[in-house]
């Protein structure tokens, strides 16, 4: 596992898990009530005036969310981290609904075990 500090704070620090042992090692480390904050895609549905919403769009976006659970999908290689939206990069994602991170080997997040996402 590869881990850096962050410039956010002194309780920040970037991860890249590099196989399963390390997700193992993560779902133990991210505790509730940290934030952390990945890169992920969410869908943003228009609604029309007189219509049913579309199928919406999938766009990507960085968010923080506040840490509910986490829990490691042994099958597939994956720790599921959810949690409320405490901040984010897209002004059409909406701030305090729930989302699910999904972290795999490879991917980069941040974790922050002191306070809020200040976005720079």
């Amino acid at each position: 596992m590869i881990v850096k500090p962050s410039g956010m704070s002194s309780t920040a620090f970037f991860v890249i898990p590099e196989d399963a042992d390390d997700l193992f090692t993560l779902r133990r480390i991210v505790e509730k009530d940290d934030y952390v904050i990945a890169d992920t895609s969410r869908v943003i549905k228009q609604v029309k005036e007189y219509g049913r919403p579309d199928k919406g769009e999938r766009v990507k976006v960085r968010v923080s969310i506040r840490v509910e659970q986490s829990g490691l999908d042994a099958a597939v290689d994956r720790l599921r981290i959810t949690g409320t939206i405490t901040e984010t990069d897209n002004e059409m994602v909406t701030k305090g609904t729930h989302h699910s991170l999904s972290v795999q080997p490879g991917d980069t997040i941040t974790i922050d075990k002191g306070r809020k996402w200040q976005q720079v």
